[in-house]
């Protein structure tokens, strides 16, 4: 709760009482923490991630050949059916 009301001081001050040429600094400092928060989710959801039943992430990846193999079934060429012949032509056989 403490860093919360630190977190909105600074912000405050941020907004009403720094002076321009701080304020890159501010910039600067604030892109720093963003990055590095974002850093500790992805790592903490990379954790929880692995802690999933082994059954999900082999269903994540059956969807994910699927999705490639319908996708190549259907870039294929399409095949050339044989010409039917009609009964005049069956009988000259």
């Amino acid at each position: 709760m403490f860093y919360l009301i630190v977190g909105i001081l600074i912000l405050l001050f941020y907004l009403f009482a720094a002076p321009p040429s701080i304020k890159g600094t501010f910039n600067i400092v604030g892109l720093v923490l963003l990055s590095v928060v974002i850093l500790i989710l992805l790592g903490l959801g990379v954790l929880k991630f692995f802690q999933l039943p082994w059954e999900y992430l082999i269903g994540v990846a059956m969807i994910f050949l699927a999705y490639f193999s319908l996708r190549d079934i259907k870039h294929m060429p399409d095949r050339k059916k044989p010409k039917k012949m009609n009964k005049h032509e069956e009988n000259s056989l």
